[in-house]
């Protein structure tokens, strides 16, 4: 009888004041059996107000209108606050306002009024992880995947949050987790093989990728996360024909020819580095990374083939790096390099046009 009132009081949106009067006869089907004990508990008047308004909310929702229903619900809570139903809805009220503090203080009391409702605690999960606060949603979706441990939605959040809070340990135990209760989905492997990245674990990183091509295709950014794991390896040929790969499946992405430019300077082919890195300048001006990565190039030419006029140039692509992104990694190495490079071979006259 339970379970029946309580489908009814989540049913569609579909069938206007029908479905109204029928989630009215659920609730008072719900209430029938253990009226005694609520007029004892809580007073027969305060429970039925607390439901009148939180059909009324219900009503609103369905309506669209959040702010209305919200403060409806949480008159129907400061009536009752042990009806866990109203803190659910008010959960879902401040989620679809993008409320999220106020979304997780709602279904953290749902989830501690009911222990075992697993769509309490999906759902505090899920506005957990969308409010930024991995860890707590990754031990919620763990919470989840105990009570079903069937969840694929449930054992994937876990993986990905506690991989965001950075615990690649619990991550890669829930990622094994929903492989084997078989979902072979190509997210489980993605997922897997970052884990195993972020472990430093680059072989088996490269395995998963290589999963993942034999089994979805030869997909751009696959092709592209596999000519990283290599690059991370050590391991530049391979790298080199992974990245080539995805250059000519996206060639509109000047990632892939950034990465190759980076891979021939290891290659120690600084001609094509350079080629490559002006490519990847060409699709995308504001790449500070390419413009970085080109200054190198230049200036690894210019010591080896003893071309000053070259170290000009790469530092003209190190200052435009700085102006692109300020704040980028080992800025102040590259602030040092300019200012070393520069007392030799700047002149008074650089940068004026005659």
């Amino acid at each position: 009888m339970l379970v029946d009132s309580m489908c009814l009081l989540s049913s569609s949106r579909k069938g206007g004041p029908f479905v109204f009067e029928a989630r009215k006869n659920a609730v008072a089907m719900w209430l029938g059996a253990p009226v005694m004990v609520f007029c004892l508990v809580l007073g027969c008047s305060r429970r039925q107000r607390a439901v009148d308004i939180y059909l009324d909310a219900l009503m609103l929702r369905e309506l669209g209108q959040d702010e209305l229903a919200v403060e409806k619900l949480m008159i129907a809570v400061q009536t009752d606050r042990d009806f866990a139903l109203a803190y659910t809805e008010l959960g879902k009220a401040h989620e679809a306002l993008g409320e999220y503090e106020r979304a997780i203080s709602a279904f953290e009391m749902a989830a501690k009024l009911d222990r075992w409702s697993f769509q309490d605690h999906l759902s505090l999960a899920r506005v957990c992880e969308k409010a930024g606060r991995f860890a707590k949603a990754a031990s919620v979706y763990a919470r989840a995947a105990e009570l079903d441990p069937e969840s694929f939605e449930a054992l994937m959040g876990a993986a990905s949050c506690y991989f965001n809070a950075g615990d690649t340990l619990r991550s890669l135990a829930y990622c094994e987790r929903a492989e084997q209760i078989g979902e072979r989905r190509p997210e489980v492997l993605r997922l897997l093989a970052q884990v195993y990245e972020g472990q430093r674990d680059y072989e088996q990183a490269i395995q998963v990728y290589r999963r993942l091509l034999a089994s979805y295709g030869d997909e751009p950014d696959v092709l592209l996360s596999l000519g990283l794991a290599y690059m991370r390896a050590g391991q530049y040929s391979p790298a080199e024909e992974a990245l080539i790969s995805a250059a000519q499946s996206r060639p509109e992405d000047g990632a892939a020819f950034r990465y190759l430019g980076y891979c021939y300077i290891k290659l120690d082919d600084i001609d094509q580095a350079i080629v490559l890195y002006r490519r990847a300048i060409d699709l995308d001006a504001g790449d500070w990374q390419a413009h970085r990565g080109l200054g190198v190039a230049y200036m690894v030419k210019a010591r080896r083939d003893r071309e000053v006029p070259l170290e000009v140039i790469a530092l003209r692509h190190w200052r435009r790096s700085l102006e692109i992104n300020p704040d980028q990694p080992k800025h102040q190495t590259l602030e040092r390099l300019i200012k070393e490079h520069s007392k030799s071979t700047m002149n008074p006259l650089h940068g004026l046009s005659y």
